[in-house]
């Protein structure tokens, strides 16, 4: 199964232009002479371009002054677009409303909104917690015991264990539709679950898929592939129903841990050991661009949802690469050692574990802009981002029987 693949180093500038979003929808776009159209997704708008992916992966630049008017007020209605379109869109057209539908998302009642900071605390009676993850709509979260998966429903702040035989296990993941659950072993099994979309959960299969242990998973966006990164240095693509292994990589070192993300059709995957950064063609099956890092995994590696950036642990510090772009990292200089990190959805922010504590840091400055103290003491070995960005949840304790969920302020989210 394992590939022996060849590395080919290609422009910084052209790497990892990938977007995992599994709510984009195609569409027709057309140029100012109605001649030319084409059918793709919307990925990103930069240095006055539209990049648009059309359905076999493929990225084309369109410049913003080419684009229909039409097209034009489709991207102003994006908040994030639209000073960079108002330029180019007639002052009597108005912004259509964008058609791209977006995961509903449950309210997390609390008494004070606009306050931030600790709103929930769940705890083990008996063994710690491992690995966490919410629910797609962020009404749940779940995490993993000796013996046991548990939900927690943030509303209710009530708890439900599953018992799933004893076991290492502490990697976690949704499938993009949120209806299968997927949990990491160290013996390099995956665990995975039917979800109801109301926190109940069905056993459903057990697959051996590499001897070494679970570091991390990701769904390709039409919940049918699978991509697994396991100790110590193999990546691993394998079909969702049957467990098959598809493809196998070993160009890795996933002595600490690393991060995967499928482009937004799924052609391609990101992978990062924390030394490297490197994109898969699930097609060819073949490492198709490479990107140097440093020379040492470090403590974590997480990628932002984009794909622009991977930061990774330096003992107190964290260094976030730019992987579209010749930049020097952005470093987040700290003064302990740090164990865990998350990025936010939209990739302004990220978290860090400490001991007692969790950071935040604006990404595009590098500076702290919150630090959130645990109830309990402890290093902070396990973090999580809710799906819409406003609340993150941490593991603490000494061996991990802390579950806290923290709420952020719409400044200091970022949002």
């Amino acid at each position: 199964m394992n590939a022996n693949l060849k590395i080919r180093s290609l422009s910084l500038a052209c790497l990892f232009l990938i977007c995992v979003s599994p709510f984009a929808i195609a569409r027709e776009w057309v140029d100012q002479t109605g001649a030319y159209k084409v059918e793709a997704e919307l990925v990103t708008v930069r240095d006055g371009k539209a990049y648009l992916e059309k359905p076999d992966g493929q990225i084309r630049k369109v410049p913003l002054k080419l684009l229909s008017n039409k097209d034009l007020a489709f991207i102003s209605s994006m908040p994030r677009y639209e000073a960079q379109v108002k330029p180019f869109l007639p002052s009597t057209l108005k912004p259509t409303t964008s058609r791209s539908p977006t995961a509903k998302m449950a309210i997390v009642q609390v008494d004070s909104p606009d306050a931030s900071g600790s709103i929930r605390q769940f705890r083990s009676g008996s063994w710690g917690y491992k690995g966490l993850e919410f629910s797609n709509d962020g009404a749940y979260l779940f995490t993993l015991g000796n013996d046991n998966i548990t939900v927690m429903d943030i509303n209710a702040s009530r708890q439900t264990a599953y018992k799933i035989g004893s076991g290492s296990r502490s990697t976690l993941a949704f499938s993009p539709d949120g209806k299968r659950l997927f949990a990491g072993a160290r013996e390099g099994i995956v665990l995975t679950w039917k979800h109801d979309g109301k926190g109940k959960l069905e056993a459903e299969n057990e697959f051996t898929i590499h001897k070494g242990e679970v570091k991390a998973i990701a769904v390709s966006p039409d919940n049918q592939h699978a991509m697994t990164i396991h100790y110590p240095n193999a990546a691993c693509l394998w079909d969702v129903e049957s467990g098959e292994v598809l493809a196998g990589f070993d160009d890795f070192h996933f002595t600490s841990g690393g991060d995967i993300r499928f482009s937004r059709h799924g052609g391609q995957v990101m992978i990062t050991d924390g030394r490297i950064g490197a994109v898969i063609d699930v097609a060819s099956q073949k490492i198709i661009q490479h990107m140097e890092l440093s020379r040492g995994s470090g403590q974590f590696a997480k990628i932002t949802a984009d794909g622009s950036s991977i930061a990774t642990g330096r003992t107190y510090d964290i260094h976030s690469f730019h992987t579209r772009s010749e930049s020097k990292p952005t470093v987040m200089e700290g003064n302990e050692s740090i164990w865990s990190a998350e990025f936010s959805p939209n990739g302004k922010r990220l978290i860090s574990g400490g001991r007692e504590n969790v950071k935040l840091w604006n990404v595009e400055t590098g500076m702290p802009v919150k630090k959130f103290q645990m109830g309990d003491g402890g290093y902070v070995h396990h973090v999580a981002f809710s799906p819409d960005g406003i609340h993150f949840a941490a593991i603490g304790a000494p061996i991990g029987q802390l579950v806290e969920v923290f709420r952020l302020s719409e400044a200091e989210s970022g949002r």
